[in-house]
């Protein structure tokens, strides 16, 4: 996995846990039947990179995973506002390795280039916390780890091959019944660094998002990362790990899981 500005790299396992855990329950104790398993909101996959697994061994349990669903094998679907990152995983799905090493100069070329694999890998890796593009951080950063994330991105595309990636809005998912919706969108508190392919800063609505989740809870499963969250969803995973930040505030904030 690389860099990437609100990725899960550090927590992601431990959260495609809960969210399989809590979900295993759900389906137990209920007529859902599964169907598949969607993010909206993809980005460097930390979270999703453990899910088939989570969710085969799962099924290897002899659990109603695939009882009278229909459907013989899950669905996988995954997307996000950013053109070129999802080009970047469907390359790395067949076969295409990320470069080891970059330079100022393309980084500059690949700014306001066409959207491409490549420029999905460099914007994030190699700009200041992994923002698309918000500055070269290649003379700043351990070298070491250049080459890893080049690595783990190739990883895991062979890992992830039966996942269905497409670009654009978290909406044009509205049609989906009988999923577990994994959410990482834009937080309501703090700073707004959510980019289009064109570099551009987006206007989130996050109320209208969670109204999104509402309905979309309705025939599906839903998880959400956030700080906060409205009414009618239950918390069931605090992150651990410390947070940074330069007010007190910030620095107070504890991310966590929500399932509505």
């Amino acid at each position: 996995m690389t860099s990437y500005h609100g990725g899960k790299k550090r927590i992601g396992k431990q959260i495609a846990n809960v969210i399989v855990s809590v979900s295993d329950i759900i389906i137990e104790n209920s007529d859902f039947k599964l169907k598949g398993y969607c993010e909206p909101f993809c980005g460097m996959l930390g979270v999703y990179e453990h899910i088939p697994e989570l969710l085969d061994n799962m099924n290897k349990e002899n659990r109603k995973v695939y009882k009278d669903s229909g459907v013989k094998t899950l669905k996988y679907k995954a997307g996000d506002q950013n053109k070129s990152i999802i080009m970047m995983w469907k390359a790395a799905q067949k076969g295409w390795k990320p470069p080891k090493k970059s330079t100022l100069k393309q980084f500059n070329e690949l700014k306001d280039a066409k959207a491409s694999a490549l420029r999905g890998f460099v914007g994030h890796q190699y700009s200041f916390g992994g923002q698309f593009f918000q500055g070269f951080r290649g003379k700043y950063n351990n070298k070491a780890s250049y080459p890893k994330a080049a690595e783990n991105v190739s990883k895991i595309g062979k890992k992830l091959k039966k996942v269905s990636f497409s670009s654009g809005s978290y909406d044009r998912f509205s049609g989906l019944e009988g999923y577990i919706i994994y959410c990482d969108p834009p937080y309501s508190s703090g700073d707004n660094r959510y980019f289009s392919d064109e570099r551009k800063k987006l206007k989130f609505d996050n109320k209208k998002f969670w109204q999104w989740c509402k309905i979309m809870s309705e025939n599906n499963i839903v998880f959400v990362s956030e700080y906060t969250a409205p009414k009618g969803t239950m918390t069931v995973y605090k992150s651990k790990h410390k947070l940074t930040g330069k007010t007190p505030l910030s620095r107070k904030r504890e991310e966590k899981l929500f399932v509505l």
